[in-house]
């Protein structure tokens, strides 16, 4: 008999969470963004994949198989930048490197999302609707970038899409990147 999977349904993405020293540096850049432009309180991470709708436990499964796929490696951010999009209203980049641009090849390889999207890929400071000379000032305050690095070493499935509420995104699984481990057995 087949085995029929009866986990709920789920809107997520797949995002890279961003990990010290940058953690530091952008949550101080995005309390100042947010200071002068307002919005929502952002998890920062950087996204792989979003527009996901399926089962639970398939997005489960195929985040197991993207993870064990992955090895570490550093992103590097730079510069502030800014898009007429709420969602990417004002963010920092990322460089593309190979290994970052693999991660979203991936992604959507396993995702089964083809072709992938055209890939920005960066970390958003603030969400929202803000007119452009805000931004640029904004961004001036930041001092034009946010020049950090951290080493990518996991990645997790969120509950986050347009039509949910910010504060109700939520983490649903979270893998480590490289070959899974064995359970630890415990002394006895």
């Amino acid at each position: 008999m087949a085995h029929i999977d009866t986990s709920p349904i789920v809107r997520a993405s797949v995002w890279i969470p961003v990990t010290d020293p940058a953690l530091h540096a952008i949550d101080e850049a995005s309390r100042v963004a947010r200071h002068c432009g307002g919005g929502p309180v952002i998890k920062p991470h950087l996204t792989l994949l979003m527009g996901i709708e399926t089962t639970l436990e398939s997005a489960n499964e195929k985040l197991r198989k993207l993870a064990i796929r992955l090895q570490p490696f550093t992103v590097q951010l730079g510069r502030v930048d800014w898009r007429h999009e709420y969602f990417r209203c004002l963010f920092v980049t990322a460089e593309p490197s190979e290994a970052l641009t693999e991660a979203h090849r991936l992604a959507h390889e396993i995702f089964e999302m083809n072709p992938p999207d055209p890939f920005e890929p960066h970390v958003s400071l603030i969400y929202g609707d803000i007119d452009e000379r805000l931004k640029r000032d904004i961004a001036a305050e930041l001092g034009g970038a946010v020049h950090t690095s951290f080493t990518a070493r996991a990645i997790q499935l969120v509950q986050a899409s347009a039509d949910r509420p910010i504060p109700a995104w939520n983490v649903l699984s979270e893998r480590p990147f490289g070959p899974e481990q064995p359970p630890q057995s415990r002394p006895s």
